[in-house]
């Protein structure tokens, strides 16, 4: 009997993978997708945004519960219900999950299969003891955490993303290797828990990517939440202890030894190309996944890849937009991934949100680049929150042919604070939109709203003949400006 053959196979089952399967079929390709696990989501919905961001919330409510009394409110006999927690995450993960069930993937016109699959010719797979045939094929195996080696880490029980949301009960000391915005968030969500965290970090500062006046806030932040966070220190070694693990470490002080009763590993992630035959279909690949163009495409013409596997941004979204492009790619179609305004958010508290380039990335790459910078504490909606300490910086640099005219045009934008993550999409539009940076000043905003610092901190831009702040120095900020011209009273003023 022939293989059953298809347009398009489709592997790996996660936001890229979904997300092709679903284009490719969108465009009349008769499409096949594969997952190696029983059930599709992937690492987002089971192991990484989904369950994170849960835990996140509930230890925000938790410590805001515990604090409350300062604005009169009093919880008595607060206690965590640990294994209550376990079902809440289990059950919003379940939720989501039934989105993207092999259901809802059949009726959207994709036929869904569970197993290993492993490439056999440039046209061929075998899954499982049943041949394949297909025309053109899109990788979307994501990702999988990367175990630093030399530590002895396989000889002793470790904690990555993929298991720590099956903790039956919560560590009461817990050491963090790595502090990239996987660690930092699980380690400040296990701190308000209650857990003693320490986490080792061998950079210079937490979140390396981001801008230097960001780290410092979250320093902050994370020192306020009792996290114990040791920068310029590296993991040297890791043994039992007793029920509990000792990791030895290299920092400023010298060798130390930090004991933990459970160790978690976010060291950064690999891409998943072992044991794909990726050889036999012709596909290169190293270390850094598998190299793609804009479209998609891989080495192999007939074959595209999207999202982890490809070693970029390790985002769902970016994950999620390449998918589609590379599905409609298979199809027939010519789409091209957009790279340009990229957002992140590292859900920590506060927030830390940004698209585009950091103030010493925009000096080095335009002439006449500047930053106006505007803090938390001076955005009304944020001190009736009682935010803390944060910041909105805008990174601005001249126009082709009319300089600085309408405010430059927005090459970056930064939002440590409450709800950054929504606040920044203002921005993340204006970028694309390649709009004057001076309309975010311009567009009336509803008061009292976060988004009225991006206001705020975009009016400072028509402060003509006036030196801006230099890094770190937050000018005098004006007012929220009204429907009038910059520097009219704040909606609703008397």
């Amino acid at each position: 009997m022939a293989p059953e053959t298809w347009d398009v196979l489709v592997v790996g089952g996660g936001a890229a993978g979904l997300t092709a399967a679903r284009a490719a079929a969108a465009g009349g390709a008769r499409t096949l997708l594969v997952e190696r696990e029983p059930r599709l989501g992937g690492e987002c919905t089971w192991t990484g945004c989904v369950p994170s961001k849960a835990l996140i919330e509930a230890a925000g409510v938790y410590r805001a519960a515990r604090l409350g009394g300062r604005l009169g409110i009093r919880a008595e006999g607060l206690r965590l219900d640990f294994a209550a927690l376990a079902a809440h995450l289990r059950a919003v993960m379940e939720e989501i999950a039934s989105d993207e069930s092999d259901e809802v993937m059949e009726a959207s016109g994709v036929a869904v299969r569970h197993g290993t699959l492993v490439f056999a010719g440039p046209h061929d797979a075998r899954l499982g003891g049943e041949g394949l045939r297909f025309e053109r094929a899109v990788i979307a195996t994501g990702g999988a955490p990367a175990i630093p080696a030399g530590l002895g880490l396989e000889r002793v029980p470790h904690l990555t993303n993929e298991n720590v949301f099956a903790l039956a009960a919560l560590p009461a000391r817990l050491a963090v290797i790595g502090g990239g915005p996987v660690g930092l968030e699980l380690a400040q969500a296990f701190a308000r828990l209650g857990s003693s965290v320490t986490v080792l970090h061998r950079g210079e500062r937490p979140l390396p990517r981001e801008d230097p006046e960001v780290c410092a806030l979250v320093e902050t932040a994370l020192a306020d939440d009792g996290v114990d966070l040791r920068c310029r220190t590296t993991a040297t070694g890791a043994a039992r202890e007793g029920g509990g693990v000792a990791v030895r470490a290299a920092g400023p002080a010298g060798e130390e030894v930090v004991r933990a009763d459970a160790v978690l590993v976010a060291a950064g992630r690999r891409p998943r190309v072992d044991g794909l035959g990726l050889d036999a279909l012709g596909v290169a690949h190293g270390p850094g996944g598998i190299a793609v163009d804009r479209r998609m495409r891989t080495s192999a013409r007939h074959v595209f890849a999207a999202g982890d596997v490809t070693g970029g941004r390790l985002f769902t979204h970016v994950a999620a937009h390449e998918g589609a492009v590379a599905g409609r790619n298979a199809a027939g179609g010519r789409a091209r991934a957009d790279r340009g305004a990229v957002p992140w958010v590292t859900f920590l508290d506060p927030e830390v949100a940004r698209v585009g380039l950091t103030e010493d990335e925009a000096l080095r790459r335009h002439r006449g680049a500047r930053a106006v910078r505007l803090p938390m504490a001076r955005v009304d909606r944020a001190r009736i929150m009682g935010a803390g300490p944060g910041l909105l910086k805008l990174v601005v640099a001249p126009r082709p042919l009319v300089g600085r005219l309408g405010g430059g045009r927005l090459v970056g934008a930064h939002v440590v604070g409450p709800r950054a993550g929504e606040v920044l999409h203002e921005a993340v539009l204006a970028m694309r939109a390649g709009a004057f940076a001076g309309r975010l000043a311009q567009a009336m905003h509803a008061y009292p709203t976060l988004s009225v610092g991006v206001q705020q901190a975009a009016a400072q831009l028509f402060r003509l003949g006036r030196a801006l702040a230099p890094a770190g120095e937050p000018p005098e900020a004006p007012r929220p400006p009204g429907p009038g011209p910059p520097g009219a009273t704040r909606p609703g003023a008397s």
